[in-house]
C-alpha cells in the first residue's frame, strides 16, 4: 500500500511525504535549503526514512478533544492513524507547511468581541461545530481554532479558544491568572482574553505575521526528535541544550533567559504539564530562529493534588528549590548570578501583583469561583517556598 502528500513551504513546492506498507519517506523535489520543511530535516538529496510519521508532521494533528470529535465523525469511512488524520486535516492545515492539491477553506468568521461576551452558554459547542475539521491542535484540553475579525480593523485573526469540562472546573480562569504572572514578569505571551462569562480562555495565534504569511514553529518534541506520546521524557536542560543548538546567537541569551523564568513561573505556579510540547521556537528561516512565546501555562495541582513537574530538572521530578532553579540557571541557562537574582525577583514581583489583581477581581465572580481563586491563591502565596 502506498500513499502520498505533496509539502508546500510559504506556498512553494518542497518534497512529498509517501507512507509505504510500515514506512514513511520523506523526498525533497527541491535544492533550495531555506525550502526545508524542519530544523532538525535540512534539504538534502537522500531520503528520509523512518517507522513513524516525522514529528514535524506529528505535531500538528489533533490530540485528546479534538481527535475524538474527529474519530466519532470519521472513523467509519477513512482511516484515522496518523497518516489518516494529516490527510483528513491537511487542507485545513495552515501553517508555514501547507499541503498542494487540496483546497483551502473559505472561513466563516465570528467577531472576537462575540467570543469576549457570549450570548450562548453554548457557544463552545457551536465552535467545535464549526472548526473542529480546521483545528490543527494538539494536547487534551477542549480547545478548537477559530476565524475572528477585529471590527476596528476589519482583519481576519486565528485565535485558539479553549474550554473546560467537569474534571477540570474554572480552566479559563486557572490559565488567564497564570499566563498573567509570566506576562507581568516580562515574559513574551501572545495575546489572550478571557470571557464574560469566565467560560473560554481566548489567545491568539502567534505564528502569523502581519502580511498574513507564517513563521516557522517547532514544539521540542519535533526539535528533539520525539513522538508526541514521549512529551513527557526528557528534561528542562535538554529543551537548554536545544536552544543553544537551533536558536540564532543574537537571540540566544534573551531565549535562555526567557526559558529559566518559564520554569521558575512553572514551578511557582505548579504546572505539572509542562512538557516538550508546550515549549518551542518560532523562525522566519535559519538566520531568525527564536524562542517561542510562552503558552499552555495553568496551575495542575488544582486538579491533581499531588501532581509532580513533566520533566525533570537536574535529575528531579519533584518541585524545585530556589537551590536548584538558580543552578540550573549558572549550568544550563549560562546565566550570572546578578542576572539570576534580578530574574527570579521579577517572577516573584509579578506573582504578587497578579494575586492582589486575583483579589480585586474576585469582588465580581460566583461563590464557586470565588473559592477555586482562593485555592489557587493559597498557591500563589507559596512562591517563597520555591
Amino acid at each position: 500500500m502506498r500513499d502520498s502528500l505533496n509539502v508546500d513551504i510559504d506556498k512553494i513546492f518542497s518534497g512529498n511525504i509517501i507512507k509505504e506498507n510500515s514506512e514513511y519517506i520523506f523526498s525533497y523535489k527541491t535544492q533550495d535549503k531555506n525550502q526545508f520543511i524542519s530544523l532538525t530535516m535540512p534539504v538534502r538529496e537522500k531520503n528520509y526514512i523512518g517507522i513513524n510519521l516525522f514529528p514535524i508532521f506529528e505535531m500538528h494533528l489533533p490530540e485528546g478533544y479534538l481527535l475524538s470529535i474527529i474519530k466519532k465523525h470519521f472513523s467509519k469511512i477513512l482511516k484515522t492513524d496518523d497518516f489518516g488524520l494529516l490527510k483528513l486535516t491537511a487542507k485545513n492545515i495552515k501553517t508555514r507547511i501547507t499541503y498542494e492539491g487540496v483546497d483551502a477553506y473559505l472561513s466563516d468568521s465570528l467577531s472576537l468581541e462575540s467570543l469576549i461576551y457570549p450570548k450562548d452558554e453554548n457557544l463552545f459547542d457551536e465552535l467545535v461545530n464549526r472548526f473542529a475539521l480546521r483545528s490543527s491542535l494538539s494536547g487534551v484540553q477542549p480547545k478548537v481554532l477559530a476565524t475572528v475579525e477585529d471590527k476596528a480593523t476589519l482583519s481576519l485573526d486565528e485565535y485558539i479558544v479553549k474550554s473546560w469540562g467537569d474534571d477540570y472546573p474554572h480552566l479559563a480562569l486557572n490559565e488567564y491568572y497564570c499566563m498573567s504572572v509570566l506576562k507581568k514578569a516580562g515574559v513574551r505571551v501572545p495575546r489572550f482574553y478571557i470571557s464574560d462569562d469566565n467560560k473560554l480562555f481566548i489567545m491568539k495565534r502567534f505564528d502569523i505575521k502581519e502580511d498574513r504569511s507564517y513563521l516557522g514553529f517547532e514544539d521540542m518534541c519535533v526539535l528533539q526528535a520525539k513522538q508526541r506520546d514521549d512529551k513527557y521524557e526528557g528534561s528542562y536542560e535538554a529543551i537548554a541544550k536545544s536552544i543553544k543548538i537551533f536558536v540564532s546567537p543574537r537571540h540566544r541569551k534573551n531565549a535562555l533567559r526567557q526559558l529559566f523564568k518559564m520554569v521558575v513561573i512553572n514551578s511557582m505556579v505548579k504546572n505539572g504539564d509542562g512538557h516538550l510540547k508546550n515549549f518551542g521556537l518560532v523562525y522566519d528561516g535559519y538566520e531568525d530562529i527564536n524562542i517561542a512565546p510562552a503558552y499552555d501555562v495553568v496551575c495542575t495541582t488544582m486538579y491533581i493534588k499531588k501532581d509532580i513537574p513533566a520533566l525533570s530538572l537536574l535529575g528531579s521530578k519533584k518541585w524545585w528549590n530556589k537551590k536548584l532553579l538558580f543552578r540550573f540557571a549558572l549550568e544550563s541557562c549560562e546565566l550570572t548570578n546578578k542576572d539570576t537574582n534580578k530574574l527570579y525577583d521579577e517572577c516573584v514581583i509579578a506573582i504578587k501583583e497578579v494575586s492582589l489583581e486575583v483579589q480585586k477581581d474576585m469582588k465580581s465572580y460566583s461563590n464557586q469561583e470565588k473559592i477555586f481563586l482562593e485555592e489557587l491563591l493559597e498557591i500563589f502565596s507559596n512562591e517563597n517556598s520555591v
